[in-house]
C-alpha cells in the first residue's frame, strides 16, 4: 500500500494504516499510527515520500525512526502551529458571532423605532383608515422581516457553535498529545509535574490522603547494552502497559523519565499503596520479552519501587525527594522489591 494509493475513506485509511504497521512488525501505537494514517492519506508530501523510501528499505525503519517522523512533522512545533490555527479559529468564530449579534441588535432597535413611530401616528385622532391600514402593513412587513432575521440568526449561532466545539475539540487533540510520552502513550513528565500539583493542592485543602510511587525498571542498561535500543522501547512499553492496567482511573500514570516511571495515587493510604506496590512489583515480575521475529525470550522483567505518603506541610520537592529515596534504598536492597518511607 502505498501513499500514491488514493484513499478517500477515513476507515479505509485507518484499516490500512494498521494492516501496514502490522506487516512491518511495529508497535501500534498512537504516535506510530498518526505517521502511517498522515502517509495513506497523503497528508504531507515530504513525509509521504520518507516513508515510501523506508518501507522500501524496511531494515531502516523501526519504531525509533518512525518516532523521529512523528517529532518532527508532528511534535512541539506542529503542536504550535496547530495552536495558533485553533485559536484563530476561534477567534474568527467569535468575531462572526459579534457581527451576527450586532447585525440582529441594529435590526431589533429598527424595528423599535417603526413601533415607536407607529405609535405616535396612531395617537393622532385625525388619523384616517388609509394611514391606518399603511402604517399597519409596514408594521406587518418590518416584524416579518425582523422574525426572518431572528430566524437566521438562530442557524447562525448554530452553526458557530459547531465551529467553536470542533476547534475546542481539536485544541484539547493538541492538549492531550502535548502531554504524552511518544512512546508509551501515557502521561509524559510535564503531564506529572501539573497533575502532581493539583494532587498535592487537593490533599492538602480536603486532608485526602496522598501517595506516590516511584518505579525503576531492574539493570535496564544492562538489557540495552545486550538486545538494542528497541528492545529495550519493547520493554518501557510492556511495563507501562502493566501500571496502567493494574491501577485505576482516578491514578496518574507517568513516564518520569528514561526507565523511571512514577504512579500518583490520590486518596490512597500509604499502606493500601503498598500493597498496591507489591502486586505491580509481581505483575511485571511475571513477564518475559520475546523477540517478534525470531522468538528469542530475553528473560524476566522487574521493577524496584519506593512509596510515600504526603505529609502535612510538606511541598512538592520534599514529597518526590521521599518517595525517591525510597526507590533507591529499594534498588540497594537487591532490586525487585518494595521499600515504603514515612
Amino acid at each position: 500500500m502505498t501513499a500514491a494509493t488514493k484513499i478517500a475513506n477515513p476507515r479505509e485509511i485507518a484499516q490500512n494504516a494498521m494492516a501496514l504497521i502490522t506487516d512491518l512488525n511495529l508497535q501500534p501505537t498512537p504516535q506510530v499510527f498518526h505517521v502511517f494514517y498522515a502517509y495513506l492519506a497523503d497528508e504531507i508530501s515530504e513525509l509521504s515520500q520518507i516513508i515510501r523510501v523506508l518501507v522500501r528499505n524496511t531494515q531502516d525503519l523501526n519504531e525509533e525512526t518512525v518516532y523521529r517522523l512523528y517529532h518532527k512533522y508532528f511534535g512541539l512545533s506542529a503542536v504550535d502551529r496547530q495552536l495558533t490555527a485553533g485559536v484563530a479559529g476561534l477567534q474568527a468564530a467569535v468575531e462572526r458571532v459579534e457581527d451576527a449579534v450586532d447585525e440582529v441588535l441594529r435590526e431589533t432597535e429598527d424595528f423599535c423605532g417603526h413601533l415607536g413611530d407607529a405609535a405616535t401616528r396612531f395617537e393622532d385622532e385625525e388619523i384616517s383608515i388609509e394611514e391606518v391600514r399603511g402604517i399597519t402593513t409596514s408594521l406587518v412587513n418590518t416584524t416579518n422581516s425582523t422574525r426572518q432575521r431572528c430566524v437566521d440568526f438562530q442557524g447562525s449561532l448554530q452553526q458557530y457553535h459547531g465551529e467553536v466545539r470542533r476547534v475546542r475539540n481539536e485544541l484539547e487533540l493538541v492538549r492531550r498529545d502535548a502531554l504524552t510520552d511518544t512512546l508509551t502513550g501515557i502521561a509524559n513528565r510535564k503531564m506529572f509535574d501539573a497533575s502532581l500539583r493539583e494532587a498535592v493542592t487537593n490533599s492538602m485543602e480536603t486532608g485526602e490522603p496522598l501517595t506516590l510511587l516511584m518505579i525503576d525498571i531492574d539493570r535496564f542498561k544492562h538489557f540495552n547494552d545486550n538486545y538494542g535500543h528497541r528492545a529495550g522501547d519493547g520493554v518501557l512499553k510492556e511495563v507501562a502497559r502493566v501500571l496502567v492496567n493494574s491501577t485505576k482511573g482516578a491514578d496518574t500514570v507517568a513516564r518520569y523519565g528514561g526507565e523511571e516511571f512514577s504512579i500518583i495515587l490520590p486518596d490512597t493510604t500509604p499502606e493500601n499503596a503498598e500493597k498496591l506496590a507489591e502486586k505491580l512489583r509481581q505483575n511485571v515480575s511475571s513477564r518475559r520479552i520475546r523477540n517478534k521475529k525470531t522468538g528469542k525470550d530475553f528473560g524476566q522483567l522487574t521493577v524496584s519501587i519506593g512509596l510515600s505518603g504526603l505529609k502535612l506541610g510538606e511541598n512538592i520537592l520534599e514529597f518526590i525527594d521521599r518517595a525517591d529515596e525510597a526507590l533507591y534504598r529499594a534498588k540497594q536492597a537487591g532490586r525487585n522489591t518494595c521499600i515504603r518511607l514515612d
